[in-house]
Order: C-alpha cells, then sequence, then structure tokens
C-alpha cells in the first residue's frame, strides 16, 4: 500500500505543472511510457469525468495516445487545459 500511495504522490507531484502549462503530453504522462492513463490525467485534471476520458480512448485501450489526446482536444471532449 505505502508503495502505490508513493506512486500515486510521484505522478501527481508531476502532473500538477500540467494546470499552469496547459496539458502537454508529456507532461501528463508521468511515468513516460507513451500513454496517459485515467490516473495520469485525473491527478492533472480531477474535474474531468471517466466518461469525457473514455469517450476520448478511441481504440478502449485505457490509455491515451498523444493523438487521441490531441482529437479529444480538439474536439472539445477533453480541456485544452488553458481553460
Amino acid at each position: 500500500m505505502t508503495k502505490k500511495m508513493l506512486a500515486t504522490g510521484l505522478a501527481m507531484t508531476l502532473a500538477l505543472p500540467a494546470l499552469a502549462q496547459g496539458l502537454d503530453f508529456d507532461t501528463l504522462d508521468a511515468n513516460g511510457d507513451g500513454f496517459v492513463t485515467m490516473a495520469e490525467f485525473q491527478a492533472a485534471m480531477p474535474d474531468v469525468s471517466v466518461d469525457a476520458f473514455m469517450e476520448a480512448d478511441t481504440n478502449a485501450d485505457g490509455a491515451l495516445s498523444q493523438d487521441e489526446l490531441a482529437a479529444a482536444q480538439e474536439e472539445g471532449i477533453l480541456p485544452a487545459g488553458d481553460e
């Protein structure tokens, strides 16, 4: 449980600057795996609904690619971060 709490804290610490800088994909991708999970996204944008995230996840793999994130922001599904 301690490891999970530390990992969550680290993800939040790394993702919080996204609020001030806009939603930069590399900032949101806290673990650097090339995808943004719901946990990583909610760490930066806690008010975004699970439904909006799922709508943005067009291939339903549980994570957003850089293209999915950009498309969802363009379509207004997810906030661009400067709102």
